[in-house]
């Protein structure tokens, strides 16, 4: 859950003046204790909806209120800055090429699947590619942005850049599917990059069916890593589209192909795919909206594509608000939070929790 720290203010408190004006301790007197107090300023994001469900442009300070562990804790900023985003996009095909386009056995000539090179049409515009293309020509000039994609392996298909063609070059021209799914690595990756990105806030748009099989980390420590680096992530999940293309294909291998050995065994893989596939979404969602994001499950492909739409306003809508706590001894370093609104018809999405590391560590502390 996110915090960054932007600076530490030592306080100490001293009772008593004589010494302190003479450097002598008087007779029999003893040194009064010294407490120091170190604070910190907690970022977190923000977005704020009016009673129509519209995006409040003039929020202030004042309308805001900041609990943590249930204490009020008082505002030192409210803005809107520039965003660090990741793009995450899911090229994994473990259990075939739904997620690339809507299904073309319907409505056309029946082929079979081995037939000539020649007579197979190719995917000229995946869907996931396409989603991409649309929010990249949406975000803010004044935002970066980073392309990570995963299947067999992770790959940084574009590293930080403000230059929108730049990036939508780099879709164009390295964009590649695969087989197996590295998820956790590709969070973990994007979690990194962004506790590095400096200024501004830190997202993850994410593309996924929320499966995993081949990662060398495990989901609990990309969440982890996410919410250590002050990270919200937007989730655009799979679920919805692969069971209705699922469902198609499994009428059609039904009506159209004998029933043999190697089709029961499809079946079986199809079936077991579809009960993972509810349980990853159940963990997409949760990772969403604990980091204050959103979570959407479109229907279709093409409600993919346009989907972007929606998320760049989201992404556009959201503010910094910072407020001012204390570092103290804690058996557990994360500390709940809840920010609710002060006037009427206000409503509010933000973190549920953010993680306060100790200064040796160092991962959230940006000096800004």
């Amino acid at each position: 859950s996110l915090v960054w720290v932007r600076w530490l203010l030592p306080v100490c408190l001293v009772v008593g003046t004589g010494q302190a004006q003479s450097g002598r301790r008087p007779a029999g007197r003893v040194e009064p204790p010294v407490i120091r107090i170190e604070t910190l300023e907690v970022v977190v994001p923000l977005r704020a909806y009016d009673a129509d469900g519209s995006f409040v442009e003039n929020l202030k300070p004042g309308e805001v209120i900041e609990l943590e562990e249930g204490e009020a804790r008082p505002t030192s900023d409210l803005n809107r800055e520039p965003a660090n985003i990741v793009i995450v996009l899911d090229g994994s095909n473990e259990i075939g090429t739904f997620k690339n386009g809507p299904t073309r056995r319907y409505g056309v000539e029946a082929r079979p699947v081995w037939g000539k090179r020649e007579e197979v049409a190719l995917i000229a515009n995946p869907t996931a590619r396409d989603f991409a293309f649309g929010l990249l020509r949406r975000l803010s000039p004044r935002d970066r942005v980073a392309i990570v994609q995963y299947s067999d392996r992770v790959q940084v298909l574009q590293d930080w850049t403000a230059e929108r063609e730049e990036a939508l070059g780099a879709l164009r021209s390295k964009y590649r599917v695969g087989v197996r799914s590295t998820l956790f690595d590709a969070l973990s990756l994007a979690a990194t990059k962004l506790a590095e990105a400096g200024e501004g806030r830190r997202i993850v748009v994410l593309l996924s069916d929320g499966i995993d099989s081949a990662s060398r980390v495990g989901g609990t420590h990309a969440s982890r890593l996410l919410e250590e680096a002050g990270v919200t992530v937007f989730v655009v999940g799979w679920a919805a589209v692969l069971r209705r293309e699922i469902e198609l294909a499994v009428g059609w291998m039904r009506n159209h192909e004998r029933f043999t050995t190697a089709s029961a065994t499809r079946l079986g893989e199809l079936r077991n795919y579809l009960a993972r596939l509810d349980a990853a979404t159940i963990e997409l969602e949760q990772l969403a909206t604990t980091s204050g994001g959103e979570f959407w499950l479109p229907s279709s492909h093409p409600e993919v594509v346009t989907g972007a739409r929606r998320l760049a306003a989201e992404i556009g809508a959201q503010y910094s608000l910072s407020f001012i706590t204390e570092r103290r001894p804690l058996l557990e370093n994360r500390r709940r939070l809840e920010v609710i609104p002060a006037r009427p018809g206000l409503s509010l999405r933000s973190r549920r929790s953010h993680i306060v590391l100790p200064v040796s560590e160092g991962r959230n502390e940006s000096k800004r």
